[in-house]
């Protein structure tokens, strides 16, 4: 028995015309590419095959739009969670990282966000700190705290890389130290209360398929929750 009571699936958005055009897009509603509306049709199948009990999303379409798919096919109801939204980039939405430098170079700031001496991230105007960021993935993890089952979180990947370091306590200014791809997954599983552990990184959505349907003879706690039975 490997003591499991709650898995949960983070998986990141498809491509957006921001990821191609090298632009921040944060708050702001962008179209998928091509390639992202692809990459949708198969992260809809993965979550499908992952059989989540619940589907929470950010508001924005890119999330919205993928998790609503699934839910109808699930036959659940989409939650639609303000806290999973991307960071607020301030000034700089809408900006490319090409010029983001520009942008902030008369406030004596950088992007990423850079560091004070208390190591406090310091944002362009108008935008989320890092720790801002966290407040707001703990709250999601707090409401994880109450569940069982399996959940699935749909939301970005600079929030993502910021619950990843809010559940592993890594310092606020190493948030953007991880590449994650687009409809990426992040899997974490928990005994109950409060001790998510990771079982899975940068998973594509083939990947997610192949460890929700397939037991593992290299996996003995069977962290997947995956039978022989439902093979």
């Amino acid at each position: 028995m490997s003591g499991i009571t709650h898995r949960i699936l983070f998986m990141r958005h498809p491509e957006t015309i921001a990821n191609t055009q090298g632009f921040l897009s944060g708050r702001r509603d962008v179209p998928l590419t091509e390639n992202g509306v692809i990459q949708r049709k198969r992260a809809v199948e993965a979550l499908v095959a992952f059989k989540p009990d619940r589907i929470w999303t950010s508001p924005l379409s890119r999330c919205r739009d993928m998790g609503q798919m699934a839910a109808q096919r699930l036959g659940l109801t989409l939650e639609v969670k303000n806290d999973l939204a991307e960071i607020d980039f301030g000034i700089l939405e809408g900006v490319s990282f090409a010029e983001a430098r520009t942008v902030l170079a008369p406030y004596g700031l950088t992007f990423p966000w850079s560091s004070d001496e208390q190591n406090h991230s310091q944002p362009a105007p108008y935008a989320e700190s890092y720790e801002a960021v966290r407040v707001r993935c703990q709250h999601i993890l707090d409401e994880l705290v109450a569940l069982d089952g399996r959940t699935v979180c749909l939301t970005h990947g600079g929030y993502l890389r910021c619950m990843m370091g809010q559940i592993l306590k890594t310092p606020a200014n190493t948030a953007c130290g991880v590449h994650l791809a687009n409809t990426s997954s992040v899997y974490f599983t928990s005994n109950g209360g409060n001790d998510l552990k990771l079982g899975g990184f940068n998973l594509d959505p083939q990947e997610v398929i192949y460890a929700s349907t397939t037991p593992s003879i290299y996996d003995s706690r069977n962290i997947w929750g995956v039978h022989k039975e439902d093979a």
